[in-house]
């Protein structure tokens, strides 16, 4: 992947890529494209036309957009706006321009498309697929930044990037700030910037990754930890978000008596009844010794009574079913602020068996920012989230210091007001206590 600010010469690399491997290659077979045509057609196809010796190449096809030279490679142009589109090439080489604003299922589908023997043998293996785009969102950050065995960095590009738990050694990223380019005009980088915001020039002049997404989480990457098996005495927390066609997530968190939260178990379905997704959550929760739970388990708020107040409510529904869920915390703002705070501190880790969260985080954003855009950057996209809701409503039921818990079966609404050490059954009470005179009649659990 070759990602970077303008001028960086992305482009310009990538052809020069693209020459050497057609000139090496007898009957290659390179495709190029971009979500759109036009973001190929006045770029790099336009120069590919106007480079090649006129002595080089055979023959070109306006209509079927492509170029056959003298040695039998091919160069195909295509826009990438359909994956199934791209089932029957047999590619020596790729190319994918602005590729933030491709669909990942054309990354993958390319992928299994880079099959040609043209540029491999027992001997030899030249086949390529390049990236070429700016810092962006989703997958070209997940899928290639973060999968990446070797990341390279140009000019005064300083983002540093964690090294990736299961680092592919076919990926190399290559990451330039504008002022790696010395051939520009001396005042390019000034005329540039002035009067830009400071994440437009993060992302479009140092190639910064973080500035690009607009991460909500973007301290999540290097709490991920490797996965291990939570002693029993550990108090855990259960949450879930509910979803039919979309997925319905389960997440589950062990509190270390020192004070940090490891989210250590993480799964996903749709399209269950509540039947089979009760029978699901006990099979998901059988680790957990009896009195483990250090309160009840969440669900999304969502799904509680809203006008009607006559019908069943989700929580009532999985109530039938012998489990007791408590509504999370509502107020967003509140949980973004919560799991930062536990992120940058240091109190929350991510086993690096929770795929499904893991994906989602490292992908979980604001809207992208345009210097015209309208949109409220301060609330993220609400799209692939399943996992992360929960993992905030985990955050917002421990306190402020997760080595300050009562530790107790249901302790979790046990404030420090209460006038015993004890835990009481407080999901049982209606009102939450303001002070010691309102709090209602408890009875402890244990007795």
């Amino acid at each position: 992947m070759n990602a970077g600010g303008y001028g960086t010469g992305k482009t310009l690399t990538s052809r020069q890529e693209l020459y050497r491997h057609v000139l090496i290659t007898p009957n290659a077979n390179v495709l190029i494209g971009a979500k759109v045509t036009s973001q190929y057609e006045q770029t790099i196809k336009r120069d590919i036309e106007n480079d090649f010796p006129k002595a080089l190449v055979q023959s070109v096809s306006v209509q079927k957009s492509y170029i056959d030279l003298v040695n039998g490679a091919r160069i195909l142009f295509r826009p990438f706006d359909d994956p199934d589109k791209l089932r029957s090439l047999n590619l020596s080489m790729f190319l994918i321009v602005e590729a933030s604003e491709v669909n990942p299922d054309t990354f993958h589908q390319l992928k299994t498309r880079l099959r040609n023997h043209a540029a491999f043998t027992d001997h030899y293996d030249w086949r390529r697929g390049i990236i070429e785009t700016n810092p962006g969102a989703g997958w070209i950050r997940s899928d290639v930044l973060l999968n990446a065995a070797n990341i390279h960095t140009y000019g005064s590009t300083v983002e540093q990037h964690p090294p990736s738990l299961t680092p592919d050694p076919n990926i190399s990223v290559h990451i330039a700030s504008t002022d790696s380019n010395k051939f520009l005009p001396p005042n390019f980088i000034e005329e540039l910037t002035a009067n830009k915001p400071s994440w437009w020039v993060q992302k479009f002049i140092y190639g910064s990754f973080m500035y690009a997404e607009g991460l909500v989480y973007p301290a999540a990457t290097k709490a991920i930890v490797p996965h291990f098996t939570p002693p029993k005495h550990w108090k855990r927390i259960v949450a879930c978000d509910y979803g039919l066609s979309d997925k319905f997530t389960y997440l589950a968190a062990a509190i270390d008596p020192k004070g940090i939260v490891y989210i250590y178990k993480n799964e996903a379905t749709n399209n269950k009844n509540i039947e089979d997704l009760s029978r699901q959550y006990f099979e998901f929760v059988e680790d957990i010794p009896y009195g483990g739970l250090y309160t009840q388990p969440i669900l999304d708020p969502k799904s509680g009574a809203k006008r009607d107040y006559n019908k069943k409510t989700l929580y009532d529904h999985f109530l039938d079913y012998g489990i007791a869920f408590q509504p999370g915390h509502i107020q967003l703002d509140a949980r973004i602020f919560r799991v930062n705070t536990y992120l940058e501190s240091g109190k929350l880790k991510i086993m690096d068996n929770c795929f499904e969260l893991i994906e989602e985080i490292q992908n979980y954003k604001f809207p992208e920012r345009t210097l015209s855009s309208k949109v409220n950057h301060d609330k993220p996209e609400d799209k692939n989230n399943h996992s992360v809701n929960p993992l905030e409503w985990i955050c917002m039921a421990l306190p402020a210091d997760p080595s300050k818990l009562q530790f107790g079966s249901y302790s979790a609404n046990s404030y420090e007001t209460l006038p015993t050490p004890h835990n009481y059954g407080w999901q049982l009470a209606d009102t939450t206590p303001t002070t010691q005179q309102e709090q209602p009649i408890y009875f402890d659990i244990y007795s």
